[in-house]
């Protein structure tokens, strides 16, 4: 088994406003579109989070306790908003049993 200095850790964060700015922008790959700024401006104005479909929930990695690398996701409740809409598809996956939502 490798040593736990050399493990990763992934890790979902509850939103970007809940992790450090300078840790987030000093990862950040493309600003401005994936700043820290920007992307806590989407979750404190509403346009993420409750009521939205779109729950915050940045993936950070991690390795000896150190944030090496993060990026934007969300957990989807519904399908707007998509190039694809697969309603069909989660229709007919939750008749036979299966739960499709939430998706990253």
């Amino acid at each position: 088994m490798a040593d736990r200095e050399s493990e990763l850790i992934a890790r979902l964060a509850p939103g970007v406003a809940a992790i450090d700015a300078a840790t987030w922008d000093r990862l950040a790959a493309a600003p401005p579109f994936t700043s820290h700024a920007f992307l806590s401006a989407l979750e404190a104005s509403g346009s993420v989070g409750p009521g939205t479909g779109w729950s915050p929930a940045p993936l950070l990695i991690e390795r000896a306790g150190e944030t090496v690398a993060a990026a934007p996701a969300y957990l989807k409740g519904h399908s707007q908003g998509e190039y694809v809409f697969n309603h069909g598809w989660a229709e007919a996956f939750e008749r036979a049993g299966g739960r499709y939502y939430p998706k990253l």
